[in-house]
């Protein structure tokens, strides 16, 4: 997965994803949502078929780009948290 980071300025942080699908877009942007610090955070498509995922955040105060590394961190760990458990019922 490729990522271009297109605004990074104070507290706004927009970045477009590349080879991936909406899905982990979507999921992160709900995870930023969810913090107190964040004033904004969603993605979006221009085109569901042509364009690629995009996600801005904008905080009250902190650094978005260290915020958006602790929720992908979040995100890894839930994930092997579940393949770990699916993996001990599925046998």
């Amino acid at each position: 997965m490729e990522v271009k980071i297109l605004v990074n300025e104070k507290n706004t942080l927009e970045m477009e994803l590349f080879d991936i699908d909406q899905s982990l877009a979507q999921l992160l942007a709900e995870k930023l949502s969810a913090e107190k610090s964040v004033d904004f955070a969603a993605f979006k498509m221009e085109h569901p078929i042509v364009a690629n995922p995009k996600i801005i955040v904008k905080m009250k105060k902190g650094d978005p780009e260290k915020l958006v590394l602790e929720k992908l961190e979040e995100i890894k760990k839930e994930v092997t948290d579940f393949k770990k458990h699916f993996l001990e019922i599925a046998k």
